[in-house]
């Protein structure tokens, strides 16, 4: 009678065994597992308390850069919503440039982000992201130092100066939202870390490991991480030659070349079209900033930490690009850890984190690391070098929670009230960087949306947002407005090549060629270059535009109101460069031509895609078949 329940029990006896065999074995054990619940309760009251003024008015937007970041956010909601396209072009800004292909813009498609800006008011969304992006970077930063220490505390204390500290902060209220991708930092440094397999006792690297290090990588490229990718690959780079020099093995650097190459193949389809448009428009950029020894005590410890604060020894921009306040007890937690650190990950990792933080000391000297840097590739187009030490600090502070760990162990029974007394230390570190850190996050959003109806009407392209259109004043020509009304601006700042302020000394930008309503210039959205005949823009989408063609003759030229790019095609054929705009020649002189917009290079990208993740699969499950045990003949 008792056959039916003797497989139910035998099950129930295995759960109870796996069970008892996962618990702590020890009182230390014990401690150790129920003080994540109070650690993680700092972490995440600390996160809603700097971010608890966003939930304040809750329908307003933000200015200075918040214009240009939410407006391409805008552009991929309204391009999928309204018009079923992918939002490869940019039509409404600066007469139109790569949308696909721009590093900051289309940053929402491929991102966990994207199903909160479909089904969400903007300024709704925004608020999922910036949330999520920031407890998406304290699960990161708790992950890596767990590779480095078993407490707690230290973990807590890692991700509390990091994830939404002062720099952080400045920098979002400030709407630079690229960083933003820097919580995938901690994420890539984690899984390399068990991809290079330079701790045999943490396990034994796998297939898996390699991957979701690409994957980190390749979110970086897709979510606009136009700095934090170059940092977070090259900490990588150095932190695997470091690890390879001090274990006299190849691994670390084989490993970091199999991550990036997965990372690339995995990034391909934006990473391509983003290289394409940054050969077409290399942005070079000097770089002589420099900072000294008072502006860095007055970064790391002064509590005056605002958007508008100003203190002596930077050399230009404003505070939001220096501020980074942490506190003198992390600072002296750093700087200590540093110095006592041992063992061969945690010296490859000091000297990483070193590195990354005199890069952030800038130009100081012709010779300096941040000169040096700036002379290659990607480097070159980047300049406030302040940036380096928001990551420098993550790898300084595992250092230093390796450390700290060493200590720890040698404490016997002492080490529970250790723990205990540091979750104490922890929650006070927490409570005044977050004191600093929530100040600039109050008058972060203080604008309301546009009164404007969002439409899909008639197209058209002015020079300058007027009216409702100009619905904030602020550095740079507003963007989001026009979006919304389906209107085009010439004036914009959401593509660099194209910006603004940045003209030649004839006062043109290179490379605008379209032209807004009350330019002497303007001809139409659409018109025939040689003036005989009508040509009328009569369907409008983002990707696509169809012009019809009345009364012209065979062989005359068909120009469309729209910046020229080699994506550009007329009924399936390449178009011409018009003065910059784009072009084509009519075969009729009564003619429908559709121009249609694909990166060029996109293909190429889905390709290396393809191919990435064909050799994944097939490496997957070539693994798994080795690993199965032969059958006996």
């Amino acid at each position: 009678m008792d056959l039916p329940l003797e497989e139910p029990r035998r099950i129930l006896r295995r759960a109870v065994r796996d069970l008892r065999a996962r618990l702590p074995g020890s009182p230390l054990g014990w401690v150790l597992a129920l003080a994540n619940v109070p650690a993680w309760g700092v972490i995440v009251a600390m996160i809603a308390w700097v971010l608890r003024p966003t939930l304040h008015g809750a329908s307003l937007v933000g200015q200075h850069d918040w214009d240009q970041m939410e407006s391409h956010r805008e552009l991929v909601v309204k391009t999928l919503r309204d018009y079923h396209q992918f939002p490869f072009w940019q039509p409404y800004a600066c007469g139109g440039h790569p949308n696909w292909g721009g590093f900051e813009s289309g940053t929402t498609i491929v991102s966990p982000w994207l199903p909160a800006f479909l089904l969400m008011t903007l300024p709704h969304a925004m608020r999922v992201e910036i949330w999520g992006s920031a407890l998406l970077s304290a699960a990161g930063g708790w992950l890596l130092a767990g590779r480095f220490t078993r407490s707690p505390a230290l973990r807590a204390l890692v991700v509390v100066a990091f994830a939404v500290n002062g720099r952080w902060a400045l920098q979002i209220a400030q709407g630079h939202t690229w960083h933003l991708s820097y919580a995938w930092t901690p994420w890539t440094l984690y899984f390399y870390d068990r991809a290079a397999g330079a701790a045999p006792t943490r396990g034994t690297p796998r297939l898996r490991d390699f991957v979701l290090t690409g994957a980190c990588i390749a979110m970086m490229v897709y979510t606009g991480g136009i700095y934090p990718l170059p940092e977070t690959v090259f900490l990588v780079a150095v932190y695997g030659v470091l690890l390879a020099a001090v274990t006299r093995s190849a691994r670390p650097i084989l490993a970091g070349l199999g991550c990036g190459l997965i990372g690339l193949g995995l990034a391909a389809p934006k990473l391509v079209p983003v290289l394409e448009v940054m050969m077409q428009h290399p942005r070079w950029v000097d770089s002589a900033e420099t900072i000294d020894l008072e502006a860095i005590v007055a970064v790391l410890t002064s509590r005056d930490q605002d958007t508008t604060s100003f203190h002596a020894g930077v050399s230009e921009w404003g505070w939001h690009e220096w501020g980074m306040y942490v506190g003198w007890a992390v600072v002296a937690v750093v700087t200590l850890g540093a110095a006592l650190a041992r063992g061969a990950r945690e010296w490859a990792l000091r000297l990483t984190g070193v590195l990354a933080f005199v890069l952030g000391l800038g130009a100081f000297h012709a010779y300096a690391p941040w000169p040096l840097l700036h002379h290659l590739p990607v480097f070159k187009s980047q300049h406030v070098p302040s940036r380096w030490m928001y990551p420098a600090l993550l790898v300084l502070l595992v250092v230093a929670a390796a450390a700290a760990e060493r200590g720890l162990r040698r404490c016997g029974g002492l080490r529970s009230w250790l723990e205990l007394a540091g979750l104490v230390a922890v929650a006070w570190i927490a409570r005044d960087v977050a004191q600093v850190a929530r100040v600039p996050v109050t008058h972060m959003f203080t604008t309301r949306l546009p009164n404007v109806a969002d439409s899909t009407g008639p197209f058209r392209t002015e020079e300058h947002a007027s009216g409702p259109l100009a619905y904030q004043s602020d550095w740079a020509p507003p963007s989001l407005a026009a979006i919304l009304a389906n209107v085009g601006t010439i004036d914009c700042s959401t593509f660099p090549a194209l910006h603004n302020y940045f003209r030649d000394r004839n006062g043109h930008i290179p490379g605008l060629g379209a032209h807004g309503v009350t330019d002497r210039l303007y001809r139409g959205e659409a018109f025939v270059a040689e003036g005989v005949g009508t040509a009328r823009l009569t369907s409008f989408t983002p990707n696509a535009m169809t012009v019809t063609v009345r009364g012209a003759r065979p062989g005359m030229h068909l120009v469309l109101n729209q910046n020229w790019d080699a994506g550009w095609s007329a009924n399936g054929s390449r178009t011409l460069d018009w003065a910059d705009q784009v072009a084509t020649t009519l075969s009729a002189g009564d003619e429908t031509v559709v121009f249609r917009y694909r990166p060029r290079t996109l293909w190429l990208g889905l390709g290396l895609f393809a191919v990435t993740v064909t050799g994944l699969v097939w490496g997957s499950l070539r693994a798994r078949a080795l690993s199965r045990p032969r059958a006996r003949t």
